[in-house]
């Protein structure tokens, strides 16, 4: 990713509407709270459960005990972009975001270095695909 130019990645930016999936696969609980962490550290965030703000709980495996996925965790890389994730299971990290806020070279950069540091946190890749399509790999 490092040195992705928009010129060269304009139109994979290009949206009718569906997301763009940020994935890390062949994860484990462990995984998720190195990069759960990193996060909270780096960028603004807000989380809520039911569509109600409250506090997100430290341990990540208090968000994966839940009977029902409720929780949604919003994180602003810039303004204007944000990254989220709804904490589906601890097999596989996913946040999306809406490609249509990703119009300059900024926000490009600005998903890059989000991007990155997921993987680092992770210690393993990550990849951005087509919303629900992790084959569709646009970037790595």
């Amino acid at each position: 990713m490092a040195g992705l130019r928009w010129v060269d990645t304009e139109n994979d930016w290009e949206s009718e509407g569906e997301l763009r999936d940020i994935y890390v696969f062949e994860t484990a609980e462990e995984d998720w709270q190195r990069v759960v962490d990193t996060l909270r550290a780096r960028w603004p965030w807000s989380y809520e459960e039911g569509g109600h703000p409250v506090e997100m709980p430290r341990d990540v495996r208090a968000l994966f005990s839940r009977t029902v996925a409720t929780g949604f965790w919003r994180i602003t890389l810039r303004e204007g972009l944000q990254a989220h994730c709804h904490f589906f299971g601890p097999e596989e990290i996913e946040f999306d975001l809406d490609p249509r806020d990703v119009m300059d070279q900024a926000s490009l950069d600005s998903v890059c270095e989000f991007v990155r540091t997921v993987a680092e946190a992770a210690d393993k890749p990550a990849v951005v695909c087509l919303e629900s399509l992790p084959d569709a790999v646009t970037m790595r």
